[in-house]
């Protein structure tokens, strides 16, 4: 199964229903269903959730894109709901209640209020570190939930249209019931009547956002099961001179594979440079900047039990997310600063070097002395710091493979670094039979 799925606080990291099998990404923002669909060639998208006020939204026209690309994509529950109300007439698939309330502009059931904004599924949440931990309450659910209660006769139906009056009136961000209540408190609403709304509330809440979610997987699995074919788009994408700029401002300069190869391993031996580029990559893919200002102290008093499952779901976002996508992202952030191209010179450079000096001894006839002398030399004549407590946690940090990788990146820096002082010194030997390692 090939899919992908773009969710964040609707069906959050630790949730259940992401057992599918899939590539779950962070909120969709503009470009990400692009990248998407240029470097994981899923055959499906959902799209759950998505940024649209600190960033720019998922745009119509990649995912109008993406399914003239073969590509079959779902919509439900939040922005994704939104965007295949919109998109349904070209192929975009929606799935769900919200759904079908964006397309018929009334929610089902839910009185007759129109059903058209898009503050009806907008919601405030914290970090990718919480889990995309919501922080307010979608008006979707409240509506859902205060009907609910009027069939179940917690409350009555003039209730219900003054709470749903108030909660309405509120900013997205600050919706939550208890805030909705304590509005209706001071409205002058029966106490009495809210107090049992109240008491019934824990067990009686409806979050139809989350179930319109799982419908969506649910829905993708049994389709993704059946082999479909690829989408057929029933319209003639155009390419635009705004789509044009727009898709050249998303992807990195072309650059051959190889080359962008090098660049990476010659990043790799400034072992801090390289983790810090990719920490920075990784906060910008699992936490965008501009998500909600209000979820800073929302954790600033947490336990350290809370602290460390907030780590552990940022690793697992970070390991949801495939490893060329974060590379890619690397190698644009080295473009536009300008390091690419003398990394690039230092990699081309190092093979010319290594290529001229035949009397360099194959890596497989060191000894594990040698290999560690090898790594002393890394470690303290380069700025890469004291020799690491835990090799192996360093080698992952610094994106190699394997042992075997990195000690062949340090005997060609070694023989590099040595011909650079031999050129120096007026042509010394380049790598001495005796030197160390």
């Amino acid at each position: 199964m090939s899919v992908c799925i773009f969710a964040g606080p609707t069906l959050p990291q630790h949730d259940a229903v992401r057992a599918l099998e899939a590539t779950w990404l962070p909120p969709a923002r503009h470009g990400d269903v692009y990248r998407a669909v240029s470097l994981l060639r899923p055959r499906a998208i959902g799209i759950i959730d998505g940024y649209f006020q600190w960033v720019p939204s998922v745009w119509h026209k990649e995912i109008l894109w993406a399914i003239a690309q073969g590509v079959h994509v779902f919509g439900a529950a939040s922005m994704g709901a939104l965007r295949a109300a919109e998109l349904a007439p070209f192929g975009m698939r929606g799935v769900g209640r919200i759904f079908q309330a964006y397309r018929s502009g009334v929610l089902a059931r839910c009185g007759d209020e129109p059903f058209e904004d898009d503050d009806e599924v907008a919601v405030v949440h914290g970090p990718a570190e919480s889990g995309y931990l919501a922080l307010s309450e979608a008006m979707v659910n409240i509506r859902c939930t205060l009907a609910e209660a009027e069939r179940a006769q917690v409350i009555d139906g003039a209730t219900r249209a003054a709470l749903v009056a108030l909660a309405k009136g509120m900013y997205f961000a600050d919706r939550s019931y208890e805030s909705m209540l304590d509005h209706a408190r001071k409205q002058g609403l029966s106490a009495a009547c809210l107090a049992v709304f109240e008491n019934w509330l824990p067990s009686g809440r409806i979050n139809l956002k989350r179930l319109d979610a799982m419908a969506m997987v649910e829905t993708l699995g049994e389709f993704m099961a059946a082999d479909p074919p690829p989408a057929r788009a029933d319209f003639a994408f155009e390419h635009t001179t705004l789509w044009d700029n727009a898709v050249s401002a998303l992807q990195p300069a072309p650059a051959h594979r190889t080359d962008a190869a090098d660049v990476l391993a010659e990043l790799r031996l400034d072992g801090e440079r390289f983790q810090a580029l990719r920490q920075a990559v990784l906060q910008t893919l699992v936490a965008p900047e501009g998500e909600a200002a209000d979820a800073g102290g929302q954790f600033a008093a947490t336990s350290d039990l809370d602290l460390l499952a907030a780590a552990a779901a940022a690793q697992r976002a970070a390991d949801s997310i495939p490893p060329m996508v974060i590379e890619n992202q690397m190698l644009a952030r080295l473009r536009k600063g300008g390091e690419y191209d003398k990394l690039f010179t230092r990699a081309r450079d190092k093979r010319r070097c290594m290529a001229a000096c035949t009397d360099v001894p194959q890596l497989a006839d060191f000894s594990e002395l040698q290999l560690l002398q090898l790594r002393d030399w890394y470690f303290s004549a380069l700025p890469g710091g004291d020799m690491p407590v835990d090799l192996d946690d360093y080698l992952r940090s610094a994106g190699y493979l394997n042992a075997e990788q990195f000690h062949a990146a340090l005997l060609a820096e070694y023989v590099y670094h040595q011909r650079g002082a031999a050129q120096a010194d007026g042509g010394a030997a380049i790598y001495p039979a005796q030197a160390a390692p």
